[in-house]
């Protein structure tokens, strides 16, 4: 999520630097919107891959990663992505006969379908992203790909937040001056075809 984070922001700023450069010292009050189509979110998280996955999970053992992500679909409420995942060194314990048992399953790979629901906490800063994975059709996929499956579904159906308050500030050099630009969020949301992220540039008066 970091990963995402950080190249998403680093786009922002990229977009709005001249404008923070020529903000008077109270840029907090002017809000500025940005339109993010679902091709150039894609791009974007595409270029952080691969994302590790941070399962926390006593069940399973090993590294997981998002490797590629084949489509993206902003919907209303919700983003649709498609894509694959992988698993190394995997091993899941199992309760066999009232004991926990430890199965070694090596590397696998599994293509995966998730619905993302955003939340965003205006008054916290923080947005919580909840993912949903629909449930596999019988017959879907090899034995050793289908292991991961109880693990998506424990991962699945709760928000994780994403906080801002860490994101360092942009320095902006205009002329001998160097200006710092804080880029702060104070909503979220999707629209049929686009993210929208509308922020306040925060300029400190430059010295």
């Amino acid at each position: 999520m970091v990963s995402i984070r950080s190249k998403l922001f680093s786009f922002l700023t990229f977009l709005l630097v001249f404008l923070a450069a020529v903000l008077p010292a109270k840029a907090e009050e002017q809000v500025v919107t940005i339109s993010l189509p679902a091709e150039i979110l894609r791009q974007t998280i595409s270029d952080a891959l691969p994302i590790p996955i941070e399962t926390k999970n006593h069940v399973m053992e090993g590294s997981i990663v998002v490797d590629s992500l084949d489509k993206l679909l902003v919907r209303d409420k919700s983003i649709f992505v498609q894509g694959v995942i992988s698993g190394r060194d995997l091993a899941m314990t199992a309760d066999i006969g009232g004991q926990n048992i430890k199965m070694k399953l090596g590397s696998v790979k599994l293509p995966v379908t998730c619905e993302l629901f955003l939340r965003f906490d205006k008054q916290k800063k923080i947005l919580f992203v909840k993912p949903v994975f629909p449930k596999p059709k019988k017959g879907q996929g090899d034995d050793a790909a289908e292991v991961l499956q109880p693990l998506l579904a424990s991962l699945g159906g709760r928000e994780y937040p994403v906080e801002f308050d860490d994101i360092e500030p942009f320095l902006f050099e205009l002329g001998t001056r160097t200006i710092p630009v804080r880029l702060t969020p104070t909503d979220i949301q999707t629209l049929q075809g686009i993210l929208v992220v509308k922020m306040i540039p925060q300029v400190d008066n430059p010295h």
